[in-house]
């Protein structure tokens, strides 16, 4: 069975040309020059508040609709389980058909003139979220992946850890593309109170150590990959792009507990890099980054300082034992009550150390 890969946030926009629309928008701003003449003007999106303190954002100028936000929550409790791609396209076509506003569509395929590409005559994606929730049966192990992912860069794309040390993220700020992991049940906590989660939501993702890597698409990774129209995006796609990213942070080596595994002279430096010596000062720079090359093959990046919680003795039964990324997958069942343990669903899982099966059925 497909891992439960799904979209939540999305962003996206669409131009009705020699229609006359609705205009939908909470107000106006402009800039005036030194004479007193409009510079320009822009329209304010408005903020569509639902139940359990969800929002939406969404405006219409009479040709063009653009709408953002995080729909799979919308009116709903939690988002501990999401929508595909195409679920998420037809909440927000229920929520324009609430303001006789046209739905979006894919249009037809065209040949776009002055950039030499074919395209669509529909919807644009401005940004799509996709997501995966992972358990890993208790914090504790929870606690130590986030741990280990801490010390890991992704490329070009730094680290960064939140005060909490509930969430590692990586590309903060970039244009292209985002990426973080982070504890569900602290994200729970800080906006619990807030958004009305029930306590049988919590307790269950606290229980089984839940996480959630979520990958943020943003217009210029989605114009470059093909999936800037509504036309070419479908969430098989997605998932494949999922999968694809998710190798990078989630099916690495882990870190060695054994240095002794590792070959001379780079054992040297990874103790080093272990105890906390500046290697980028005392190392030559030719020489840092052929033993930063080597010893990512074993898991370690000596350019990000050594979390040293991260290397407990206990790594290698981990290892053996609980180094397993589970899926959670919602039954198809109308009440809460599918929160149960009973009723718990843990059909595939995938581990994430290198060289093991590529998937396995796990019961607790």
């Amino acid at each position: 069975m497909d891992a439960p890969v799904f979209v939540d946030w999305l962003s996206m926009y669409q131009v009705h040309y020699g229609e006359k629309l609705p205009v939908v928008n909470q107000g106006q701003v402009f800039s005036l020059d030194e004479h007193g003449t409009i510079e320009w003007t822009t329209q304010r999106h408005m903020v569509l508040e639902g139940s359990h303190n969800s929002k939406l954002m969404l405006r219409c100028d009479g040709s063009s609709v653009h709408v953002s936000g995080n729909v799979g929550r919308f009116h709903r409790a939690d988002n501990l389980f999401g929508f595909s791609y195409q679920q998420c396209v037809k909440k927000w076509n229920s929520i324009l058909n609430d303001f006789n506003l046209p739905p979006f569509s894919a249009g037809e395929l065209c040949f776009i003139q002055g950039q030499k590409h074919f395209g669509f005559t529909g919807a644009v994606n401005t940004r799509i979220d996709v997501t995966k929730n992972y358990t890993f049966f208790n914090r504790d192990d929870l606690a130590f992946f986030m741990q280990w992912l801490s010390t890991h860069q992704k490329g070009r794309l730094k680290v960064g850890v939140s005060g909490d040390g509930g969430t590692v993220s990586w590309g903060e700020g970039s244009k292209y593309l985002y990426e973080k992991f982070y504890d569900k049940f602290l994200e729970m906590q800080a906006h619990g109170k807030r958004k009305n989660i029930p306590q049988d939501v919590k307790d269950f993702v606290e229980r089984l150590g839940v996480g959630r890597h979520e990958i943020t698409l943003k217009s210029r990774y989605l114009t470059q990959n093909g999936l800037r129209y509504m036309g070419a995006t479908d969430m098989d796609t997605l998932t494949q792009i999922y999968r694809e990213r998710s190798q990078l942070v989630l099916k690495q080596s882990l870190p060695w507990n054994d240095f002794n595994d590792i070959p001379m002279p780079f054992r040297a430096t990874a103790k080093d890099w272990r105890d906390g010596v500046p290697l980028a000062q005392t190392m030559k720079k030719t020489t840092f980054y052929r033993h930063r090359c080597e010893l990512k093959k074993y898991g370690i990046d000596i350019a990000t300082p050594c979390n040293v919680r991260a290397l407990p003795v206990r790594f290698r039964e981990i290892v053996n034992q609980r180094a397993i990324l589970t899926i959670c997958q919602r039954p198809n069942l109308t009440s809460r009550t599918w929160f149960s343990e009973s009723l718990l669903s843990l059909l595939e899982a995938e581990r994430i150390i290198a060289g093991f099966d590529d998937v396995a059925v796990v019961r607790d």
